[in-house]
């Protein structure tokens, strides 16, 4: 689209060059001192010339042809023409708003008959005599408004016949309005054919221009009308007529010369007033766009300083207008600035509202380009360039890139619907079909289930035996309505539903669905409240039907209800019956209310946001109560707090025998209430791992809001030997979290109401480590896009919905035993890196013994004593439990001190300050000797007297801080840096206790230095951990 925009601009440039602009090659003379010798030249042949160069110039005065020879009355300068008159003559003489007179005497040949004069812009009244004759006049040319000034700035052209062999040109030139005045574009002089050659080509591109950019806004607004859907339509077509207007008002005052009855003022302030609507219906087609692009509240400041800009234009009187038309220009300017700055931040956000990236770029360079356009005409507006056709090709080249733009995504957009409009045609028969096949198929097994479950429940069992019963009776019933509601979804598109209408009271029913749900929702501290009395509200219609409504709207309340109450009540209003579903549960937005309601068959995970429930229930039982004569309504809402369903039902008379016979049906009881108790966990204390006689548990986390699916997971891991804790919301998973610390695996759901199983991992992640605490992810679906966002949140495993026990199963055991092989791996390397210590020790130690054989045997043995007790505390160490004492920690180091002592006297000074209370408590091993020995060997005897190292060991908070300082020759920066790296080639055995301690901790060693002072390097190890 760029190119074929940028093809056609470059083509119509060439074209206006040849065709319009062209001249002969000959350089034409200037003028000098006020005069011009064209003797020699031949307008016939080499064209019209440019009257450039020295005039003469009389200030302040208005000077006729008589007057001009009056030495009394004129004081001649010359200046350079086309200038403003101040950039040549001093302020002090002459000011920018005042008058003046132009002369230049030209000399030609008496080859044509008729000559041809054609001036463009002269500011700003102006009259023109050649040889004593006026010949042409614009506005009114006096020095003050008192005096009759009147400005009129439009192009003039006249024919005059040749006076001899001299033109005597005489200009007269008055400026009340604008910042500079005088001659300020080009004069041109040639042969009446000529001159009539230019003008007419340059006003047949000009008017062909503007009615281009008119018909291109009556098309797209046009457009607009017919499908009035796409406001971009409407708001680019009007800043198509307005820029034409603009461009017929200002560039050659077209509507002056097509009619002279309207004052110059008016065109003037239409013009103005056009010029600060354009930048305001620029800014809407850039926001429909895209909002981001421009925010509502710049879009309200643009849109206050439009306004304000149309006030003034409107009142102000004519004397501000060029001032007026400098501020608005500007200000112009700076809010496209301010848009472009928008736009380059949504740019780097990748952010592209409706559009895409190249989309974008090209909306921003037209952007861009209109500012261009402005700063031109600021630059014309002072005459510091006198091209005014810039504008307009700038102009074009933004529309015809932004028309291609949105023509070509509007055609992509409309070829897209109608695939989609013919795949959803075929999809909608399939569905159709489909939905009611399969639920047919399904609905015969599950009575069957239902029917056998029954039988078994009535029979004399164990309590659990009948427990899972109940559970199979309360999902397969749950299914079967799932299953009702679909086919009466087709049976109402259809319009051939049937009701098997009866007499009945409505207690019984409702008490049979409380019943049934009752253990759905089992494990939660719900209240179901039945406050309905038995034998006094009886209605007429399908009891079947009317039960599907009740389990819909009490399994939708209880579905998002985590605590507190599902209240049914009902009272009689007019010959109907209310029948009132209360709830406090996490209630429904004031968006989602409106649709409520609306008939949706499919949908996704997303759909489930807080407070809203997308199946297909509600609509469908809203339908069903229409069809019984009533009707289902949302009466309140509050978020949070819960909400209120009213059922209408007609009501029936009965009689007082038929009711007094409905005591002793079954599910009939007065004010019932069935209390839910809570249900956290399942104990199984049964072995997974063994070590000797010790029996190490597994405890395995259920997180998930569906009491079902949770009743299900405990069956399936009753027999495997876990410990089974059960939150069913995200927030009550967190608090188990902090409250169980040694949690194996957790099995989250994805999609819960509040804080999904997404957040709730990310959260996790923030204290557990991927292999430190695995997480298996139930899914309803498996798309690429849920993989990424499960695997961005730290997520180790996915399953899909409805799942096998036996896969669930296996991947708990998987992630486990994974868990437990990263744990040996970490212990198998902390046991190589205690291997790469031993050696450098034992060989740093004998070598101080062996010289210390020669000199002073008994020094040496209590130095061997050091030693073996060195040994035998770090060979004893248990591979799989490197965890020693601080106590037995220290007593090694004391062995590695008192050793490096006898190599190097008084110049190695110990001090220890230890925490008695902390001696006992477990720390990693070999984590203090490798930096003592680095600080006394890297630190203390780097310098020649040597120096102290100071332990210390103290309880901060949660942590015991174990701190080792010298006032060695400290470390430098660059070295300090890189010192833990792997590049770094030297201090193995700082390198390896803080990779040991990053494995164990996820923190390592913090080290600080200050050269020539000293090092002090901390360690923090956390109590509850091993303590």
């Amino acid at each position: 689209m760029f190119i074929i925009s940028l093809g056609i601009v470059i083509i119509l440039s060439i074209i206006i060059k040849i065709f319009i602009f062209q001249n002969n090659n000959v350089e034409a003379p200037l003028c000098k001192n006020g005069f011009l010798d064209l003797s020699h030249w031949d307008f016939e042949a080499s064209g019209r010339v440019k009257l450039n160069g020295q005039w003469e110039f009389y200030p302040n005065v208005l000077l006729s042809p008589k007057d001009i020879n009056n030495k009394v009355l004129s004081e001649k300068l010359y200046i350079n023409v086309p200038n403003p008159w101040t950039k040549e003559v001093s302020k002090n003489i002459l000011s920018n708003r005042g008058i003046g007179t132009y002369r230049l005497k030209v000399r030609i040949n008496k080859d044509l008959s008729i000559y041809g004069l054609i001036t463009e812009h002269m500011r700003s009244a102006n009259k023109i005599f050649v040889n004593g004759r006026e010949i042409a006049k614009s506005g009114n040319v006096e020095s003050s408004f008192k005096g009759g000034y009147s400005s009129n700035v439009v192009p003039v052209i006249s024919m005059f016949p040749s006076y001899g062999d001299t033109l005597d040109i005489i200009i007269q030139v008055a400026n009340s309005d604008y910042y500079n005045g005088g001659i300020i574009q080009n004069i041109y002089l040639g042969s009446y054919i000529n001159i009539l050659d230019y003008y007419f080509k340059i006003n047949i591109f000009k008017i062909v221009c503007i009615a281009f950019l008119m018909m291109f806004g009556i098309y797209y607004i046009r457009i607009y009308f017919i499908t009035r859907k796409e406001k971009i339509l409407i708001y680019f077509g009007i800043s198509c007529i307005i820029y034409s207007c603009i461009f017929a008002i200002k560039t050659d005052k077209i509507f002056n010369k097509l009619s002279k009855f309207i004052p110059f003022i008016i065109l003037l302030k239409t013009a103005l007033a056009l010029i600060c609507l354009i930048v305001l219906f620029i800014c809407l087609f850039i926001r429909e766009n895209g909002k981001i692009f421009i925010p509502d509240k710049y879009m309200k400041v643009i849109t206050l300083i439009v306004s304000i800009n149309i006030f003034l234009v409107l009142m102000l009187p004519t004397r501000f207008m060029a001032l007026l038309e400098n501020i608005i220009v500007l200000m112009n300017t700076l809010l496209l600035i301010l848009v472009s700055i928008l736009m380059i931040k949504a740019l780097v956000n990748k952010e592209y509202g409706r559009l895409n990236v190249n989309g974008t770029m090209i909306l921003f360079f037209g952007i861009i380009l209109n500012i261009v356009q402005y700063v031109n005409y600021i630059l014309y507006f002072f005459s510091i360039t006198n091209n005014n056709f810039i504008p307009l090709i700038i102009l074009l080249f933004v529309l015809i890139e932004w028309s291609t733009m949105f023509l070509d995504q509007y055609v992509q957009s409309y070829l897209n619907l109608e695939v989609m409009r013919n795949n959803l045609i075929k999809l909608d028969k399939i569905k159709d079909e489909i939905l009611l096949n399969t639920s047919h198929e399904f609905k015969t097994p599950l009575h069957t289930i239902i029917n056998i479950a029954e039988a078994m429940r009535n029979e004399k069992e164990t309590l659990k035996f009948e427990k899972n019963l109940s559970n199979i009776i309360s999902i397969a019933t749950k299914l079967s309505s799932l299953v009702n509601d679909i086919i009466d979804f087709e049976y109402l598109q259809n319009g051939n539903i049937k009701f098997n209408k009866k007499t009945f009271d409505i207690n019984g029913s409702i008490q049979m669905v409380i019943d049934i749900l009752g253990y759905m929702k089992k494990g939660e501290d719900i209240q179901l409240i039945n406050t309905i009395p038995v034998g006094k509200y009886y209605v007429y219609t399908d009891e079947n039907r009317f039960k599907q409504i009740i389990f819909n709207l009490i399994g939708n309340s209880l579905k998002y209800t985590g605590n507190g109450y599902v209240k049914v009540s009902a009272k009689i209003i007019d010959n109907y019956v209310y029948v009132s579903f209360e709830d406090t549960g996490l209630g429904i937005d004031k968006n989602t209310q409106k649709s409520l309601f609306v008939r949706k068959v499919f949908y996704k995970e997303s759909d489930f946001i807080k407070g809203v429930s997308p199946e297909l229930g509600l609509s469908i039982s809203k339908l069903l109560a229409r069809n019984m004569g009533g009707d289902l309504y949302l009466k309140h809402s509050e978020l949070n707090k819960g909400s209120i369903f009213n059922l209408k039902i007609p009501k029936v008379a009965i009689d007082k025998s038929i009711a007094n016979n409905t005591q002793n049906v079954k599910f009939q009881s007065k004010g019932t209430t069935t209390n839910i108790a809570k249900e956290n966990k399942l104990n199984i204390s049964i072995p997974l791992h063994t070590n000797g006689n010790e029996v190490k548990k597994v405890k395995l986390l259920i997180v998930d809001d569906d009491a079902s699916d949770v009743m299900v997971m405990k069956e399936i891991f009753y027999e495997s030997h876990y410990e089974v804790i059960v939150a069913y919301d995200g927030k009550s998973a967190l608090k188990l979290m902090h409250k169980h610390k040694n949690i194996s695996i957790i099995l989250l759901d994805a999609m819960m109401p509040g804080l999904s199983g997404y957040n709730v991992c990310k959260k996790i992640r923030e204290n557990y480590k991927i292999f430190e605490l695995p997480i298996l992810l139930i899914t309803v679906t498996h798309t690429p896009e849920e993989i990424e966002a499960g695997l961005e949140v730290g997520v180790n495993d996915f399953l899909v919905k409805p799942f096998n026990s036996n896969e669930l199963k296996s991947k708990v055991k998987t992630l486990l035993k994974l868990k437990e092989a990263v744990n040996e791996m970490l212990k198998i390397e902390a046991i190589f890196l205690q291997s790469q210590i031993k050696p450098h020790f034992l060989y740093n130690s004998l070598s101080t013994i062996i010289s210390l054989c020669y000199s002073d045997g008994e020094r040496a043995g209590k130095l061997l004593g050091e030693l073996s007790n060195f040994l035998r505390l770090t060979f004893t160490i248990d591979p799989f439990n490197s965890f020693v004492s601080l106590k037995r920690e220290l007593s090694l180091v004391k062995s590695y001190i008192e050793i490096e002592k006898a190599r190097f006297g008084d110049r190695l000074k110990t001090e220890l300050n230890i925490d008695e209370k902390l001696l006992e408590y477990k720390i990693p091993a070999l984590v203090i000797q490798p930096i003592v020995e680095n600080s006394i060997r890297h630190g203390l005897m780097k310098r020649i007297s040597g120096g102290i190292v100071k332990i210390a060991a103290r309880k901060s908070k949660n942590f015991i801080e174990i701190t080792i300082d010298d006032n060695g020759v400290g470390i430098e920066k660059e070295v300090l840096e890189k010192l833990l790296d792997n590049t770094f080639t030297t201090s193995i055995g700082l390198k390896n206790v803080n990779k040991r301690l990053l494995n164990k901790y996820g923190q390592g060693l913090l080290i600080t230095s200050d050269l020539g002072v000293g090092t002090s390097i901390t360690i923090k190890i956390p109590i509850e951990v091993e303590n």
